[in-house]
């Protein structure tokens, strides 16, 4: 991973980083709210940056990465962990050296889209003890939305916290949808970003996301090598409004019509309705006519 801002870059732990991480992870915050996560020698700050980077090739979280300035400071880590039920939470820490300059903000800000895209995921909770205003106001300053504030498990201990959700952009997930589902396959993503009650008021009429998945997987096998270019999209709100290229070789049936072989190609126009983080609505218009004159021709 490598993330450019204006100021920062968001990239990998290398061994090298082990003194700065140790000597970052010292101050008075991370003592007070994450004591778990001061390491009070090099040595310790080496095992962890050991693991993490392990985590990078053959571990599912957390995912952490350092946030340097331009010059290669290391400054402090934004981190992605995942909980046991799928759920994902957003954590990061900017040494007391380098607080109160937009950094945190700054970092999360461009973090979030990137490593969601990664994950897969279309929501990620925040959540931070009541008294720890700074990151609160991050995240607040993030786009997060606060959910509650009261009692609950705080690192094994019962503590006053407040939870926090953060959803990919509408536009962002419906890119997402469709390099993921057409393009990719990937249809646990797409069974992710589509509400379980969606409905499709095009004349597939999808009916859930299961169903959705299911006309996916139609297509799939009626063009292979299918690749999906999205040409044009409008978010405002939760409605996205797309032009999408489709590009693909007709090898199953299509319209009642055998595989031919042939090589196709031809636009659609797709407009989508996105609530917290999931694909409730959408209406589509294939070229049915043209389609079928292209596979007959």
């Amino acid at each position: 991973m490598k993330i450019e801002t204006q100021r920062l870059t968001i990239t990998e732990f290398d061994m090298s980083m082990a003194e700065s991480v140790h000597k970052e992870s010292l101050d008075e915050d991370n003592h007070r709210f994450v004591p778990d996560e001061v390491f009070e020698t090099v040595e310790e700050a080496s095992e962890t940056l050991e693991f993490l980077i392990d985590v990078y090739e053959h571990g599912n979280g957390p995912l952490v990465y350092p946030v340097t300035l331009k010059d290669g400071t290391y400054i402090g880590y934004v981190q992605a962990v995942p909980f046991d039920d799928g759920t994902w939470e957003v954590g990061y820490h900017i040494g007391e050296s380098y607080t109160k300059q937009g950094y945190a903000t700054e970092a999360v800000t461009a973090f979030l889209p990137v490593i969601m895209k990664q994950i897969g995921i279309t929501e990620i909770k925040g959540i931070c003890l009541a008294d720890n205003k700074a990151s609160a106001k991050v995240m607040e300053r993030c786009g997060f939305i606060k959910l509650s504030q009261g009692m609950g498990n705080y690192q094994g201990e019962d503590r006053e916290i407040c939870k926090f959700v953060y959803y990919l952009s509408p536009k962002d997930i419906v890119v997402k949808f469709f390099e993921d589902g057409y393009t990719k396959q990937n249809f646990d993503f797409v069974m992710t970003c589509m509400a379980e009650n969606y409905i499709d008021h095009s004349p597939a009429s999808a009916r859930s996301n299961a169903d959705a998945v299911g006309i996916l997987k139609i297509v799939a096998d009626q063009f292979s090598n299918l690749k999906v270019s999205v040409l044009d999209v409008f978010a405002e709100g939760s409605m996205v409004a797309t032009r999408i290229l489709y590009d693909g070789v007709h090898t199953g049936t299509c319209m009642g019509i055998p595989a031919t072989g042939k090589h196709i190609t031809f636009e659609a126009l797709e407009n989508f309705k996105v609530e917290k983080g999931k694909i409730t609505e959408s209406w589509g218009y294939w070229p049915d006519k043209e389609i079928e004159q292209k596979l007959k021709s």
